[in-house]
């Protein structure tokens, strides 16, 4: 789903694809919205918005994938090697994000 802010004027100032106060549902079909994303002034803001969303996606598809794997849809061994390793990076950091603040401190008081 869409959403759009309007300035006073009534022109379309941002959108989200989150329900966000201030934004109306829209739709990409509306002959304002699709001008609005053509002009050349609005493509910082949309190309903004389409990083943000490849990265949403990304997680999204990470996401899908473990739960395939937790299901047993698919084996962790059927995807690519690269994709192996990128998987087991990123839990390997999240993990540390998640649990190594406390152990990085507790070392550092190990090593004084």
């Amino acid at each position: 789903m869409l959403y759009v802010k309007r300035n006073e004027q009534g022109e379309l100032a941002d959108f989200s694809f989150s329900p966000t106060p201030g934004y109306e549902i829209a739709s990409l079909e509306d002959p304002d919205i699709r001008a609005w994303l053509s002009r050349p002034e609005n493509q910082p803001l949309v190309d903004e918005a389409l990083q943000r969303m490849d990265l949403e996606m990304a997680r999204a598809v990470e996401d899908l994938i473990e739960m395939l794997i937790e299901k047993g849809v698919i084996l962790f061994t059927d995807l690519p090697e690269a994709v192996q390793n990128k998987i087991l990076f990123k839990r390997s950091i999240r993990s540390l994000r998640s649990h190594g603040a406390a152990d990085a401190s507790d070392e550092e008081e190990l090593l004084l």
